[in-house]
């Protein structure tokens, strides 16, 4: 990985967490997950404010306990 890369990577987590963050703040659920950009559940959208869908918010929840 060459310096561009990291800073590629480094910039969209970036923009994901400013997006999420925006997300929290208005309320609003995204449609469809971030990160498989299949639709997401209207009764989890409804629950919380998500960009994830169930899925994909476990492998995160799994990935961030490391």
């Amino acid at each position: 990985m060459d310096n561009a890369d990291i800073a590629s990577t480094l910039e969209n987590d970036v923009r994901e967490r400013a997006i999420a963050l925006h997300q929290t703040k208005t309320g609003i659920s995204s449609l469809y997950c971030r990160i498989c950009e299949e639709p997401i559940a209207e009764k989890r959208r409804k629950v919380l404010v998500t960009d994830l869908c169930i899925g994909c918010a476990e492998i995160e929840e799994k990935r961030n306990k490391r």
